[in-house]
């Protein structure tokens, strides 16, 4: 049996490009490795994405729709140039598949890939999908879903695959006491995470910086990554002067170190971060970011919260620091812990689901 060649495309952020990098992962250990190559635009400049891992080809493209005619013509001329720069990779290449993971980045590709006949997966990791994906969708041969709620969007080619998670993004691929060294905190003490997401989120950094006392009252530590370098340099600070243990960071390029050190977590709702939060056993106080296109953030907690029913969700204009500290008292009561902790586990033991990769790999 020849290798598979595959192409993926998707755009700038964490959350398309770590779930098409883990695809890429999965697809290099199959029985016969496939062959992999990622073209989309943004790949150059985005921290998101392993250049020195992954073969890529960077095409043009920018956002299709904007209140500013010229911003509009830009992204009808980067469109076509995109797309015939597209044509000319495929051609080269000659996929069997093109895996799309969302944003305008993977738009050209995907139709250069449609107008040449070849094959065309979806993945959508979000509750609601996303406008390029809506797009897309009629000229997919199928659309995986991370919720099976997000099969409503779209007509009779779905399939449920979940998440792909990347290398080391499992619960027995590190111990918590490696994870607790490695971010220098104590295995004596509860630790709770702080994220927003892999762009930081400034509101939730500014709840905790105000909710500190209900964080020492418990006795926490903190592993608190900011999104932002001023923001962790004052928060660190803070930690210090109020005697709290913690490990403050702009970002944090090994994140399954710190959801391995977590006992419970205060962060955002996209995809990734719930998928994770389930691999690592992980409940959470859940702040959907407000401004998400059309509130995708919302449904995606109301799954855990729902649908798993671990974990708390809190609408961010509802929510102010007494409120989230006294949320952060419950979740480490030890039966609302607990509670939350077998309620995961218990989803974890649904049977075996179809994978991206194994959806991809039968094409």
């Amino acid at each position: 049996m020849a290798a598979q060649r595959v192409i993926i495309t998707a755009g700038g952020t964490g959350g398309h490009l770590y779930p098409a990098q883990a695809l890429a992962q999965q697809l290099a250990k199959l029985k016969v490795p496939a062959e992999v190559l990622f073209i989309a635009g943004g790949l150059a400049s985005t921290r998101h994405f392993d250049r020195k891992r992954f073969a890529y080809r960077e095409i043009a493209s920018s956002p299709l729709l904007s209140r500013n005619p010229l911003k509009t013509l830009k992204g009808g001329v980067n469109l076509f140039r995109g797309f015939a720069q597209s044509v000319r990779h495929l051609k080269n290449f000659r996929p069997d598949v093109v895996v799309g993971f969302g944003s305008y980045y993977t738009i050209p590709i995907l139709l250069a890939a449609r107008w040449l006949k070849i094959p065309i997966v979806l993945h959508e990791a979000n509750s609601i999908p996303g406008r390029a994906n809506q797009w897309l969708a009629p000229f997919a041969d199928y659309v995986g879903v991370n919720f099976p709620y997000t099969a409503s969007f779209f007509k009779g080619k779905t399939k449920v695959v979940g998440l792909p998670l990347r290398e080391g993004f499992q619960l027995e691929a590190v111990t918590k006491a490696e994870a607790l060294t490695y971010f220098g905190l104590s295995d004596k003490k509860k630790t709770l995470l702080i994220c927003g997401g892999s762009q930081g989120a400034r509101s939730i950094n500014k709840l905790i910086e105000n909710c500190m006392q209900a964080i020492k009252k418990l006795g926490l530590q903190c592993i608190h990554l900011t999104g932002n370098p001023m923001e962790a340099e004052v928060l660190s600070s803070l930690y210090a002067s109020r005697g709290i243990s913690s490990c403050v960071k702009p970002f944090e390029s090994r994140m399954q170190m710190a959801w391995r050190a977590a006992d419970a977590f205060v962060g955002r709702s996209g995809a990734s971060t719930i998928v994770e939060s389930i691999e690592f056993e992980v409940p959470g106080i859940l702040i959907p970011y407000p401004h998400a296109t059309d509130r995708h953030q919302d449904k995606n907690a109301e799954f855990l919260v729902n649908e798993i029913r671990s974990g708390k969700m809190y609408l961010e204009p509802n929510l102010d620091p007494e409120t989230l500290g006294r949320a952060i008292e419950e979740l480490f009561r030890d039966k609302d812990h607990n509670d939350s902790l077998q309620a995961i586990k218990a989803y974890k033991k649904r049977p075996h689901q179809l994978t991206l990769c194994e959806l991809v790999s039968n094409l």
